[in-house]
């Protein structure tokens, strides 16, 4: 607390501006898939393979060896995939930095850069009402009398002349926000919450989980045989078709796009990301 953590983030945004453009205005290059899983087909060369053939080689546990192999490989495959499937989520680049929050300290991220940012700041999203539109409704509903405001008026101070580059901020929080990855990339700077980024994140698994139910479900019915009836009225025995083992399809980045229900902060190549009060993640 009072470190000036918000400030440092604030000015570091500020210094990067063109750095943050240069990198929205790259292209959006495809991930390369990952290379094919050759662990489970054949078994890699160990010393294990040589034990008793070749003189020095001492005996090893071949089963413990192999185990481990593929404990390992699946690791990586599956890490590869996930790395894949992550990238293929991404549909723009955005220059903005994305903040992650909890909701008690987005008031805070909005009242800092309003205070210290040298430009205009435009703040936009949350409860559905741009931010300077809410300040400015409560100011006029607790706006003293006409007499009390002539009279403080000798000794307000002037307001601050904005001379920087004007900053576009979003609060993607509550039910009004926008989840369009185009229109989140348009902005300077994005302020979320743990609670939504986690609502999000579970629905985007509960879905993957129906979708993959439902291929496993696919042709399901050709598994059973049964009895059927041919020309002559004779019954004749159908059998059960035999499962091919490693033949499920792979999902390529057009078949993710449209089965999955993304999170629309994962659509998203982000500048920079912001974990404030890191220690919600770990609750």
């Amino acid at each position: 607390m009072g470190l000036g953590k918000t400030i440092t983030c604030v000015s570091l945004i500020a210094s990067t501006l063109d750095s943050a453009h240069a990198f929205a205005a790259t292209p959006l290059e495809s991930p390369p898939p990952p290379p094919p899983d050759r662990g489970m087909l054949e078994d890699p060369l160990t010393a294990a393979h040589f034990s008793g053939s070749v003189w020095g080689i001492p005996e090893v546990d071949s089963s413990s060896c192999s185990t481990k192999g593929k404990g390992k490989a699946a690791k990586a495959q599956d890490r590869a995939e996930a790395d894949y499937a992550r990238a293929c989520r991404i549909k723009a680049k955005s220059r903005a930095t994305l903040i992650i929050c909890p909701l008690s300290t987005v008031s805070n991220w909005e009242d800092q850069f309003r205070e210290h940012w040298r430009g205009e700041v435009t703040v936009v999203g949350g409860g559905g009402m741009s931010c300077s539109a809410a300040s400015l409704s409560s100011l006029q509903s607790t706006s003293p009398p006409a007499s009390q405001a002539e009279a403080k008026a000798e000794t307000k101070p002037p307001l601050r002349k904005r001379e920087g580059r004007p900053l576009r901020v979003y609060v993607y929080h509550g039910n009004a926000r926008r989840p369009d990855a185009a229109f989140l990339a348009d902005f300077d700077a994005v302020i979320t919450t743990y609670a939504t980024l986690a609502s999000e994140y579970s629905k985007q698994n509960r879905r993957i989980a129906n979708v993959e139910a439902e291929e496993d479900d696919d042709g399901s019915s050709d598994g059973f045989g049964g009895v059927d009836i041919d020309e002559r009225g004779n019954q004749v025995l159908r059998l059960p078709k035999p499962k091919r083992a490693g033949m499920k399809r792979k999902k390529s980045c057009s078949n993710i796009g449209t089965s999955e229900a993304s999170s629309a902060l994962q659509t998203v190549h982000w500048f920079r990301v912001v974990l404030d009060e890191a220690q919600y993640v770990v609750r």
